[in-house]
């Protein structure tokens, strides 16, 4: 049941990648969306079967994480800075924003 469940959440997940494309820029997503999807449910498939049903709990988290915007395999890769922000960018130098200090 619970391999079904995290089959299922990966197959929503690329529905939604591909309707989000499709809707927004009238393309289908680049090859490397669904080799990102392809990695993130695979390798909790590789979980054992004890931790199948947690498995199938993050994959949908996952999808739901995705169908409100908050994690894409599309946008680029936030990093947590100590009180600043760094953005990782495909093929680009990492931008890092420090924190303010305070005087």
């Amino acid at each position: 049941m619970a391999r079904g469940g995290l089959l299922t959440a990966a197959l929503a997940e690329v529905a939604i990648v591909t309707y989000r494309d499709l809707s927004q820029d009238k393309v289908l997503p680049p090859p490397s969306d669904y080799v990102a999807v392809a990695i993130i449910f695979g390798g909790l498939g590789l979980l054992p079967e004890s931790g199948a049903n947690f498995a199938s709990l993050v994959g949908w988290g996952l999808v739901l994480a995705t169908f409100l915007n908050l994690w894409s395999p599309a946008t680029p890769t936030k990093l947590a800075v100590p009180g600043g922000t760094a953005t990782v960018q495909a093929g680009k130098q990492t931008t890092v924003t420090p924190a303010a200090k305070a005087a």
